[in-house]
């Protein structure tokens, strides 16, 4: 993929085919407020990655068609990878950004980043190289900034945050962790919607009944 000269990152933002996202919130919201829940803070994290002066481009790995279309309404660049799996998603994004100085990889479900977050994470990881990772409340991994962008492979899984920096630190590369509220919520359970709903109070309007089934 092309991307812009210099040191900035190419921010990745991994997004499931749509028909598979967020299965276990079918319990609190049917399937049409899942899918306007995955639209929402899939467009706020592109959003945020597209506004945050420390980035250059972003792409979209996406799992159907449905959303790539979803990302294109976004004028990002867009690859498509059927095949099921994180690790397979990232392998692809990884091939396709294998020349950039450095990449950040963004969870698509963080409804509360915002630009300065994502600069954060960055500016985190100027000098290389290195490794940073903002991680999730359960111990996951909602940012992954690499410098260079192979300097270790993606570790996605229980516990990833720390298998990234263990990643690194094996590698012999700096490993460091910012630890940044807002990155910090992701929504896969029902206690994850309590909690972004009391963070971000006009949610349920922005996604049009979020209330319930």
């Amino acid at each position: 993929m092309p991307h812009r000269t210099g040191g900035e990152p190419v921010a990745v933002v991994p997004l499931k085919a749509l028909n598979r996202s967020k299965g276990r919130l079918a319990g609190s919201l049917d399937s049409s407020r899942r899918l306007a829940l995955v639209r929402w803070m899939f467009t706020r994290v592109v959003v945020a990655c597209r506004s945050a002066s420390t980035v250059g481009d972003v792409l979209v790995v996406a799992g159907d068609e449905s959303a790539a279309s979803l990302a294109r309404e976004l004028d990002v660049e867009v690859l498509v990878e059927p095949r099921h799996g994180l690790a397979t998603a990232m392998a692809t994004a990884d091939r396709a950004t294998g020349g950039a100085a450095a990449t950040l990889v963004v969870a698509a479900d963080l409804p509360l980043t915002t630009a300065p977050d994502v600069d954060a994470v960055c500016r985190a990881g100027r000098r290389g190289p290195c490794v940073v990772v903002a991680p999730t409340n359960d111990g996951g991994t909602a940012a992954l900034l690499r410098r260079p962008a192979g300097v270790v492979p993606t570790s996605y899984g229980p516990d990833s945050a720390s298998a990234h920096l263990q990643a690194a630190r094996a590698a012999g590369v700096r490993a460091v962790q910012v630890d940044i509220p807002a990155l910090a919520l992701d929504v896969d359970t029902a206690e994850d919607l309590r909690r972004m709903r009391a963070a971000h109070p006009t949610a349920g309007a922005a996604i049009s009944g979020l209330s319930g089934r």
